[in-house]
């Protein structure tokens, strides 16, 4: 698995399809996000988001990504009557449909839940809006736009079907936003960037419960052990190791939420010899045992 695809999925984000189809009336709708997050796609015709003082008017398949915390409203025109979104979608279900529809979009609400959330994820902006017209030709985000707009057209795409499709887009836009933050100095951008690094990062994340040392990584990486430890220290601040500690917490952690598992057998397989050892590194780094915290926040 890429290092983004990993991140993302750990982040285990929750997603809720609120709308799909075509509206028939003007609408004006508020999407409440204090917990949450907000996808948007524009399928045919056009309409506008409303962010705090902000108005992002959005054409047939450009993409809107509300990050986190953000209420924000969609509307069919600026002067719309706006309403929750539970009224707004028992008015839809209502709606004439003899009649040229006024748009057609997809709605995903994306639940974060509690706890601690990545970096990257915290270095995202506000929004990410990517108009239609800047994907360059022939990309896949083009594809699965034009996939899910034929889906929607035929009235064939299932919750399943568009969930993955709207899924997969966001995917590609987080990719995208990364691609063009390439100037960013320092942090979890700034990592996606650096060759070394983002090499390094993606060996731990992927074989995790490997008896690494930062001499088995550089050489794995093809760097010396200086090299490798100056980088992730200007990147991301913290030496390679430690990192490496605090990414088995995180995955066993993950195990520990599903339930199946003892101390004992997830400390095994996170890369640890026992849960003695593994409850004694976790305590070093977040001054709590991993049972009691987990207990608390889960």
């Amino acid at each position: 698995m890429d290092l983004l695809s990993d991140i993302l999925f750990s982040a285990g984000w929750k997603n809720d399809l609120l709308s799909k189809g075509q509206i028939f009336d003007s609408f004006g709708f508020h999407f409440p996000c204090e917990k949450s997050g907000g996808f948007h796609v524009v399928t045919q015709g056009s309409c506008y988001a409303r962010i705090g003082n902000k108005l992002i008017s959005l054409k047939k398949g450009d993409l809107l990504f509300i990050t986190r915390g953000i209420h924000h409203e969609l509307l069919s025109d600026p002067k719309a009557k706006v309403v929750t979104i539970e009224r707004f979608l028992n008015e839809k279900n209502n709606q004439k449909k003899d009649q040229i529809p006024v748009t057609t979009f997809v709605s995903v609400r994306y639940e974060v839940p509690i706890g601690p959330v990545h970096p990257l994820l915290m270095e995202l902006p506000d929004f990410i809006y990517i108009p239609y017209e800047s994907i360059q030709k022939h990309h896949s985000l083009e594809n699965f736009i034009q996939i899910l707009s034929k889906e929607l057209e035929l009235n064939l795409g299932t919750d399943l079907i568009v969930q993955r499709l709207t899924d997969i887009m966001l995917y590609y836009m987080i990719r995208i936003w990364l691609q063009q933050e390439e100037n960013s100095p320092s942090g979890w951008i700034k990592a996606f960037h650096d060759k070394t690094v983002l090499y390094a990062l993606e060996k731990l994340h992927n074989v995790y419960a490997k008896d690494w040392t930062i001499e088995s990584l550089a050489k794995e990486t093809g760097v010396s052990r200086a090299n490798l430890a100056n980088k992730f220290r200007d990147v991301l601040g913290i030496p390679p190791m430690e990192y490496l500690a605090k990414l088995r917490m995180e995955k066993a952690k993950q195990l520990f939420q599903k339930g199946n598992m003892g101390l004992e057998e997830i400390a095994q397989n996170v890369g640890y010899a026992s849960a003695f050892s593994f409850s004694k590194a976790y305590k070093r780094i977040f001054g709590n045992s991993p049972s009691r915290e987990w207990k608390r926040v889960i």
